[in-house]
């Protein structure tokens, strides 16, 4: 069910896609083609993953009538423990280009924006390391119910052809349990790769692009130090040919000329072409 059940939206042939970084990262990228991706539950907004479970109630309260079947239904899904939880981690990108949201999270002082024709970079990062999931992040609470609701309200009438209702109608009364529950544990799944796609829409203006990497057997990770925390990470190694650089962006307040100039002589010892240019966002001091 997860494969098939999980849609997102990819890259547009032909766009860039903006990975916002410090140098600490801009030099690993650059010198060393390297992308660390944290470790999903790692990152930077605590509730991001608790949006999901808001718009799963909504769902289930518009279409599962009796309160009694609809928290059965939670039960069996969302609030079941079920083995061992898969582990994954998010590299994420930007569609916008020069953004005062990314800027004031990724550092507006130390701040680097570097862009990648996404056609080639989305190959690159193929080679690199088995991808999981990747697309635009969902912000329209609107289209979040709506995958919601074919989840719940398509998959499991289609799989016992019988109403939803009907579905959990027989559950009660323990018939059919083996594969029902084998249902539940699939949108679980499904579930939990929504939750790193879907975020409130008071960040919608990150326009965020997420690869999702699932932790293989022999994986290393690897930790660094964030506001008295360590962070989970791994890396993303790519081959030694230069990537897919259009663009580097320097951060509102890194506007000094040696900001540029060395990412300017960094890119040229490394035979890249990409222009370096200034953020135009005018920040008041």
């Amino acid at each position: 069910m997860s494969g098939k059940q999980v849609k997102l939206e990819q890259a547009e042939k032909g766009s860039i896609l903006y990975h916002y970084t410090k140098s600490n990262g801009i030099n690993g990228i650059v010198n060393h083609n390297c992308f660390w991706a944290t470790k999903s539950d790692f990152l930077n907004d605590p509730n991001e993953f608790s949006h999901i479970y808001g718009i799963i109630d909504q769902v289930c309260g518009e279409n599962i009538k009796d309160p009694v079947l609809k928290e059965m239904f939670l039960e069996d899904t969302i609030y079941a423990k079920r083995g061992k939880n898969r582990e994954y981690f998010v590299l994420s990108f930007s569609k916008c280009r020069d953004s005062i949201t990314m800027w004031s999270e990724f550092g507006n002082k130390t701040g680097y924006n570097i862009g990648f024709r996404s056609d080639d970079i989305i190959a690159r990062i193929e080679e690199a390391a088995e991808i999981a999931y990747h697309g635009l992040v969902v912000y329209d609470e609107k289209k979040q119910r709506q995958l919601i609701r074919k989840s719940i309200c398509n998959y499991l009438p289609d799989l016992f052809q019988m109403s939803l209702e009907d579905v959990l109608e027989e559950r009660r009364k323990e018939l059919k349990d083996s594969n029902y529950l084998k249902a539940c544990g699939k949108f679980q799944r499904t579930v939990d790769v929504y939750a790193m796609f879907f975020k409130n829409s008071g960040f919608s203006q990150e326009q965020e692009y997420r690869f999702v990497f699932k932790k293989q057997k022999g994986t290393n990770v690897y930790f660094r130090a964030k506001d008295g925390f360590m962070l989970p990470y791994i890396e993303i190694l790519m081959s030694e040919k230069n990537l897919p650089v259009e663009e580097i962006m320097i951060a509102p307040q890194n506007h000094i000329d040696l900001a540029k100039s060395g990412v300017e002589y960094m890119l040229h010892t490394k035979g890249y072409k990409a222009e370096v240019s200034l953020s135009n966002i005018k920040l008041r001091y």
